[in-house]
């Protein structure tokens, strides 16, 4: 009976001790559980989805408007010319943009005609693209490059400087006959170079050089025979001195940090 107990005692000791180790034994790693993003197609894209993304190449954006003056040659005879550009800005450094440009209708050259007073009108613009290095040092230089058409007029120095109504206000009309009989189209390239100065965030002036190429003069009316002599590409050629400024805004962070509704309205309560 003593040796039965024994035996009982040694088998419960022993099967407590293999549960044991049991409970202790390591246990096989669990894989870890890889979530899946599910991209959301259903948002709507537009031209300008992912201008505020950290990934875009667009940091800078702004517009500006250019009024200039550029003194020149017309005919072999000096003149002045004025004009502007409306520009957008793109990462600070690149511009593009509209310009237009026109010299004083009084303006008659002596190359023209040695007996009669004949004035030569000029218009012309186009496409302006513009490339600045380093916009925010001080003082900088900018490249301009200008590429478009333009219309030349001769005209009797009389009927440019008439109030009538007519020949004096409407030189450039549709209705004109002067312009479809005298006048003449032309293509025009002008590239340049600016030196530059940052006045206030909003507002630079520069001056500068640049060089207007005029060619492709075609007559508006080939047909129509007329005592006013036509002006030619080196004519309507030459060298500018430029001078003008830009105003407008011209980096705008589209990255920037965009404060809520009711953050600004903490901040008015504070102040």
């Amino acid at each position: 009976m003593r040796q039965f107990k024994m035996l009982m005692l040694v088998g419960s000791v022993f099967m407590f001790g293999t549960l044991k180790a049991q409970d202790v034994a390591p246990q096989p790693p669990v894989a870890e559980t890889k979530k899946v993003e599910v991209k959301n197609d259903d948002k709507m894209k537009t031209l300008f989805s992912g201008l505020n993304s950290p990934k875009s190449k667009l940091r800078y954006i702004g517009l500006s408007f250019q009024p200039e003056a550029m003194a020149t040659k017309l005919a072999s005879e000096g003149t002045g010319i004025a004009g502007g550009t409306a520009m957008l800005h793109l990462n600070r450094k690149w511009g593009i943009g509209l310009s237009g440009y026109s010299n004083d209708r009084r303006f008659a050259p002596k190359a023209l005609s040695s007996t009669n007073a004949l004035a030569l009108n000029t218009a012309f613009g186009g496409l302006k693209l513009e490339y600045t290095p380093n916009p925010n040092a001080l003082i900088h230089v900018s490249f301009p490059l200008l590429i478009g058409g333009g219309m030349a007029q001769v005209d009797s120095l009389k009927n440019q400087t008439s109030k009538n109504g007519r020949d004096g206000r409407d030189n450039w009309g549709r209705g004109n006959n002067n312009f479809r009989n005298n006048g003449s189209s032309f293509f025009v390239v002008q590239p340049g170079i600016n030196i530059e100065a940052n006045v206030l965030r909003y507002a630079k002036v520069f001056v500068g050089a640049s060089y207007r190429i005029v060619g492709g003069v075609t007559k508006e009316n080939s047909t129509t025979t007329s005592v006013l002599p036509s002006p030619t590409a080196s004519q309507l050629s030459g060298v500018n001195l430029n001078f003008g400024m830009k105003v407008g805004l011209f980096d705008y962070d589209l990255q920037r940090p965009r404060t809520s509704r009711k953050e600004k309205r903490m901040k008015r309560g504070k102040a």
